[in-house]
């Protein structure tokens, strides 16, 4: 099964433990925005794909398109995982 965006946001946030204070201190999306998001309650935006690609670039492909390019450095924090375990 496919995850939604909203799911994808949710794993990477939980994966690599990113608290929504953080997100908006770092992004200047606010933090509600972030809670949101993550709990499914509104849709990601590109502009918030944009902004992530500055704390964790290696995930932005997945999170837009859930789908994986390993040869870019295009990972999910599932591959990371296995890969440092």
């Amino acid at each position: 099964m496919k995850l939604t965006p909203s799911e994808r946001l949710s794993l990477l946030m939980d994966t690599e433990k990113l608290k929504t204070p953080f997100l908006e201190q770092r992004t200047g999306i606010k933090a509600d925005r972030w809670k949101n998001v993550k709990s499914g309650r509104t849709e990601l935006r590109v502009s918030e794909v944009e902004a992530l690609k500055y704390i964790c670039p290696e995930y932005c492909y997945w999170l837009a398109t859930g789908e994986e390019l390993p040869e870019a450095g295009q990972i999910s924090p599932m591959t990371k995982k296995l890969t440092m375990s």
